[in-house]
């Protein structure tokens, strides 16, 4: 028997059961923390103002039943003890809701059987409310959930499954399984099994599912056998995922890589290279990069082409290189590197496009972070200058000459270098972070210190000066 304190309500009328109850309590030592209550109402009061783990009541009581009380004891388990020859009325209290029922005698020895009682009633109560929370996850959730029976009889079905399928529960319960699946032959279009890339480095099984409506959908499913106490297989639940987003995404992708091909003579080279390496990555399914590589190429596509507009508002420039800076951390914590900020000026107010600044510092930083070494540090400096500002990235990089910039930004053999040695760094990022310092009326270098540490420098005015773009004013809080 566990000795785990628990909080009882007995509600009796009979001031001799009372006396009896309490002192089978005392005698043996059962941690019980009891309250007593000889009425009803009196148990009905104190269970609004207190919390107990149990319910003993009298079945007759003098203001009332225990049926009145199963009424107000909401989630408690309920003993019911009743007189000697009353289990008609046990039993209708039992099927009212009440957990068990027990039988007065003479001689009290019914109070014996209190705690083992006590304990299955608890236990039972506390794995009712065990199954209620994993019954109401498993229906809330938004991945399909299906069981069968070891030969495939559909036995249960979640919300998600019912709405992703569009059967009803009545209609699917009692299928077999092999509904919801297409036959080799069924479609021209699609295959049953396939291969999807998962997150990370490896791939996960797909198949094909049929709905209620004929209509065919891809998704990736987890099974697992359901073991009795014996650990026999008894079911088996299927979790479904809806991944059609998944293949809409890789096939635009797909489509994405080819029309790149199709850029104008300008970007011919730059277009047919990024393609070769969108083709790498896809293989990978180093999606997150490819989606950088594609917004970095048409943001360089509208430049090249004087179609990206600048939208200046006045915003402190120390403020937004800590914010990104702070963003950073947690990626240059990934490889030791330590990230810091030397600006010392709090109030650094200039006029520019507050967007595009933050993404030059965004390209300079992710790039200094990739080629740093681990177990480095970069550091951040941004300095007031006469009518301008100057910022320092530095880290311990490959050195960089001081017109490296230029022609890695403007030369695709720099770039055919870098795919022969499998880099893939077409330097898109660098070349974005060029061309908006320079719209900005500011420039961009490298340098190297004493220390053999590569520092990227770009200057900003404190005043935008309009160059061969549209400007456009705007306002924009900081």
């Amino acid at each position: 028997m566990k000795k785990t304190q628990y909080k009882v309500l007995l509600i009796e009328d009979n001031h001799l059961d009372q006396m009896a109850f309490k002192r089978f309590v005392e005698t043996n030592g059962i941690p019980y923390d009891y309250t007593i209550a000889g009425s009803v109402a009196e148990g009905k009061r104190a269970l609004n103002t207190d919390r107990f783990d149990i319910i003993i009541t009298d079945h007759s009581l003098g203001d009332g039943t225990a049926i009145d009380v199963l009424n107000s004891a909401k989630d408690m388990p309920i003993i019911v003890v009743t007189g000697a020859g009353d289990e008609e009325t046990a039993v209708n209290a039992w099927k009212a809701g009440a957990y068990d029922y027990m039988v007065k005698d003479i001689n009290q020895d019914y109070l014996k059987a209190i705690p083992r009682t006590v304990e299955n009633a608890i236990h039972h109560n506390e794995v009712e409310k065990k199954l209620q929370l994993l019954s109401g996850a498993v229906m809330s959730t938004e991945d399909s959930v299906f069981i069968t029976d070891m030969q495939g009889q559909i036995i249960f079905v979640n919300k998600a499954f019912c709405r992703i399928y569009g059967y009803t529960e009545e209609e699917i319960v009692g299928q077999n399984s092999n509904i919801l699946w297409i036959g080799r032959d069924q479609c021209k279009n699609t295959r049953s099994v396939f291969q999807t890339k998962a997150v990370g480095s490896s791939y996960e099984v797909g198949f094909y599912h049929r709905r209620k409506d004929d209509s065919i959908f891809p998704i990736s499913l987890s099974r697992s056998n359901i073991k009795d106490a014996k650990g026999n297989d008894v079911a088996i639940v299927g979790v479904v995922r809806d991944i059609s987003e998944r293949i809409l995404i890789e096939d635009e992708i797909r489509n994405e890589s080819l029309k790149l091909k199709k850029i104008n003579q300008f970007q011919n080279d730059v277009a047919i290279m990024v393609a070769e390496t969108l083709q790498t990555l896809l293989a990978d399914g180093n999606y997150g990069m490819i989606e950088r590589l594609i917004n970095d190429y048409l943001d360089i596509s509208k430049i090249e082409a004087e179609k990206v507009e600048l939208h200046p508002c006045s915003f402190c420039f120390a403020t937004l290189m800590s914010k990104a800076v702070e963003a950073f951390k947690p990626l240059a914590k990934e490889k030791n590197i330590e990230l810091n900020n030397e600006t010392s000026i709090d109030e650094l107010v200039i006029e520019g496009d507050y967007d595009k600044l933050a993404q030059v510092l965004v390209n300079l930083l992710s790039r200094a972070i990739k080629y740093a070494s681990p177990d480095s540090r970069i550091d951040v400096t941004v300095e007031e200058s006469g009518k301008e500002l100057s910022v320092e990235i530095q880290d311990n990089g490959p050195i960089l000459e001081r017109d490296e910039i230029d022609r890695i930004v403007t030369q695709t053999d720099w770039i055919q270098e870098q795919l022969r040695t499998g880099r893939e760094d077409l330097a898109l990022g660098l070349r974005i972070a060029k061309k908006y310092v320079e719209m900005h009326g500011g420039r961009i270098w490298a340098e190297s210190r004493k220390t053999n540490r590569n520092t990227i420098c770009f200057t900003v005015p404190k005043t935008i000066v309009e160059r061969n773009v549209s400007v456009k004013a705007s306002s924009k809080e900081a």
